[in-house]
């Protein structure tokens, strides 16, 4: 299946959440590809947890990257 620009709900510098078929599915972003980490029902709460999941990897790949 191919998406869409309009399909990422949310994106940080090394994540992103993309809305699919029947879930929102978390990212990672990688030099070559990007690789799924979780994934939520679709719906209200999924939406804040999937958003929630992505901060957090996000924030704590950028504490790894300063020490």
């Amino acid at each position: 299946m191919s998406y869409k620009e309009k399909d990422i709900i949310h994106e940080t510098s090394s994540t992103f959440v993309l809305r699919e078929k029947d879930s929102y599915t978390v990212y990672r972003i990688g030099l070559t590809h990007s690789t799924s980490d979780s994934s939520y029902k679709l719906d209200k709460d999924g939406l804040s947890l999937a958003i929630y999941r992505a901060n957090y990897i996000n924030k704590t790949n950028n504490k790894e990257l300063l020490k």
